[in-house]
């Protein structure tokens, strides 16, 4: 059965009607472009496939030449722990010891004029790994494109000029969900514009440390500057995440029901309202054109070592899926 959206229809002198209608499904598991290349091997002459990292056959300083912005070299080495049923023979490692640095980062732009990218890739973390302040690989548009990371943090981004999202690990509760940047985002409660969660207020995916963990997000721009019709969604092992009946990893015009709690959006299946879609645009020279994944820890205490491992990335303008064996 196909799932479900809600539409909210709001017309003057009229009150609020909800219309449903059936939506075709997203795809799940192994129904990506995963499927077709038996441990990611040979994915990169994929058409749909924009850009891959394996860390296979390479020396560190090697990550320069596919990296326009490579921060924490001294922290990164390679390892051979690789994700079940990988062809890869190794992985990207970064250690962060407290008290020294904050981690390390990769940042590479795009090609320009993406208008729905994904993006998948593995983590594993150290049983001993502290809390994460940010993480993972974070997909969005700078306009002018910049071989950095932009900053901007607390601040809510001009639709002229940037936008981001990544799925992270929050903290020491060390639950998935989203962290994102875009000009609708809501003031949080002490008046800042933090990063924006959308799964407030109900049980968040555990993060399960020591295996490989496969992470896959989505963006879709919205088709035109005016129009909030823009979409994002994550997959965690290929699963999209479901809480009452209904999907609320996929957020999308009228897709998850819910209602906004102090500047985060919290889905719920009693609520009236559906979140409205996201305007991460409204200039048609801002698009979708950059790739960055990072590691930023910052109160470890003094000498503690944190280990988190890195592989498969890949970036395509299709669902992936996990690694086929």
């Amino acid at each position: 059965m196909f799932p479900h959206i809600r539409i909210l229809c709001l017309t003057l002198g009229a009150s609020c009607a909800s219309f449903l209608f059936a939506a075709a499904p997203l795809p799940e598991g192994h129904q990506g472009i995963a499927a077709h290349y038996p441990g990611d091997e040979g994915i990169e002459q994929d058409a749909k496939v924009l850009f891959v990292e394996s860390f296979d056959s390479m020396e560190t300083a090697q990550l320069k030449e596919r990296w326009e912005t490579v921060n924490g070299l001294a922290d990164m080495s390679f390892s051979n722990l690789t994700p079940q049923g990988s062809r890869s023979h190794q992985s990207l490692l970064i250690t962060h010891e407290g008290g020294k640095g904050t981690g390390g980062q990769l940042y590479r732009r795009l090609p320009e004029g993406i208008k729905k990218v994904y993006a998948r890739w593995y983590v594993r973390f150290d049983q001993d790994c502290w809390d994460i302040h940010h993480f993972g690989t974070h997909v969005g548009g700078f306009a002018p494109s910049t071989p950095w990371p932009q900053g901007g943090a607390g601040e809510r981004p001009d639709g002229h000029k940037r936008f981001t999202s990544g799925v992270e690990p929050y903290g020491r509760n060390w639950t998935w969900d989203f962290y994102t940047y875009w000009q609708g985002m809501r003031r949080h409660g002490d008046g800042n514009f933090w990063g924006t969660p959308f799964l407030e207020g109900i049980p968040k995916p555990k993060v399960e440390k020591e295996r490989w963990i496969c992470v896959e997000m989505m963006i879709e721009l919205n088709s035109t500057p005016a129009q909030k019709d823009g979409s994002q969604c994550f997959w965690l092992d290929g699963q999209l995440i479901r809480h009452d009946q209904q999907i609320v990893s996929h957020i999308a015009p009228g897709q998850p029901a819910g209602s906004w709690k102090g500047g985060w959006w919290a889905p719920s299946t009693e609520a009236n309202t559906a979140f409205e879609g996201f305007q991460w645009s409204s200039s048609e020279s801002l698009s979708i054109n950059y790739l960055w994944t990072y590691l930023y820890i910052t109160k470890a205490p003094k000498g503690h070592l944190s280990r988190v491992w890195f592989d498969q990335i890949v970036v395509a303008t299709q669902y992936i899926g996990p690694i086929s064996s």
